[in-house]
Parts: C-alpha cells; structure tokens; sequence
C-alpha cells in the first residue's frame, strides 16, 4: 500500500516518475453547516485552500486526469452540473470547474447497491439500540430472543459491506493510468488500500480541523 506523502516541501526530482495521488478528506460539509453551525466562510476557506494546494501540485507535477468521488457509483456518467447545489460563486463549485476544464474525468468510486445494502444495515443496527425495537422483536420471537446475538450479526454484515466498498474503490484507483494523476476526495478515516507504483499526498488545509473542532464542541 502506498505511504501518505508529506505535502509541505515536496521535491519535485524525487517525483516525477510515478504517477500522484492526491487524497482530500472531507465530511458532508453542507448537511453539518446547518446542524452545527458552522459558519459558511469556513467552508468557503476550506474549499478555497483545497484548490490552492491542489492547484500548486498541478503547477509542479502536472496536470489532473481524474477526480475521484466517494458515495457515487463508479459507472454513473458525473456532469460539472452535479456540484452546482453548492451554487456557482462557491468554491466548491470552482474547483471542480477548474478541474473538468483541464479535462479531468470526473468518477464515482462506489457501487450504488451496496452503498444502500450498508445503509440499511446501519441503519438497522442504530434502531437496534432502542428499548422500543427490542420490545417489538420480543413481542414476536419470545422474551428468550438474544437481541446482543442480532446486534453482533448486523454489526458483522455491515463490516462485509464496508470491506467491499473498500475493494471496489482500492481496484478503480488502482486501474488510474500510469500517465496522469488524480484528486480522491474521501470521508476522513474510511479505510482504503492506495494503489501501488504511486506518491499519495492528503491535502488537509487548517480549515479543515477548525470545522471538526466547531462540529466537536457543537455536540451536546
């Protein structure tokens, strides 16, 4: 598995063979502005300090052929009018422009199915914790029904779903040409294997941890 890359003063000699990776973590950073309150300027400074990195390794490596996507399936057909519920003066939108522009292919990583299957599952899993759930699976298959048994087996399924997501999105980064590199932009700690034979870098601009940090002390 390749070694995240330090992004800071990368020497441009020790690089140009291999093809780049440049991973952004993200959260779902519209969605969580409302919830918690995060003020849209700092999300307007994170995208904008995500461009600005983005746009220095372009600069030094040369030019993006991919942009990967989380939570998309890999074979739907992406437009740029896809990020335009960010609004067209956000600088959400202006990366992405910026990048299909420069004909960078935008691609899903995931598969459609099993991003709903492992939904559900979680899903069923947090119902699972209500008194009122258990009562109503007792009311059905008897007050003897080992309701920890349930939760292990979900808490099992949704970990074969999420080792799948995971080898689906490992083998597409993996099949990125030798010739071009690419942006994967990733909900933070999802687990991935990097493909081989390539420098990965995450782009992780101080805006970034301000909004954890609001979101962290937003909670009750």
């Amino acid at each position: 598995m390749a070694e995240l890359g330090n992004i800071e003063k990368p020497e441009a000699s020790g690089f140009v063979a291999k093809r780049k990776l440049y991973v952004v973590p993200t959260l779902p950073f519209e969605g969580l502005s409302s919830q918690f309150n995060v003020d849209k300027a700092k999300l307007e400074r994170y995208w904008g300090e995500v461009k600005e990195k983005i746009d220095y390794f372009v600069s030094t490596y040369g030019k993006i052929g991919f942009v990967y996507l989380e939570g998309i399936d890999a074979d739907r057909d992406i437009k740029l009018e896809f990020f335009e519920k960010s609004g067209k003066e956000s600088n959400h939108y202006k990366l992405m422009k910026s990048l299909v522009d420069a004909n960078a292919k935008l691609k899903g990583i995931d598969k459609d199915d099993v991003n709903r299957r492992s939904e559900l599952l979680f899903e069923e899993y947090s119902k699972s914790m209500l008194p009122e759930i258990m009562d109503i699976h007792k009311g059905f298959y008897g007050n003897d029904i080992d309701f920890n048994k349930w939760r292990e087996y979900l808490i099992k399924k949704v970990q074969e779903m999420q080792d799948d997501l995971t080898r689906t999105s490992s083998k597409i980064l993996e099949e990125m040409p030798d010739d071009t590199n690419g942006v994967l932009f990733i909900i933070e700690g999802r687990p991935i294997e990097f493909p081989k034979d390539t420098d990965v870098f995450q782009i992780r601009p101080p805006a970034f941890d301000e909004i954890i940090r609001k979101i962290r002390n937003s909670r009750p």
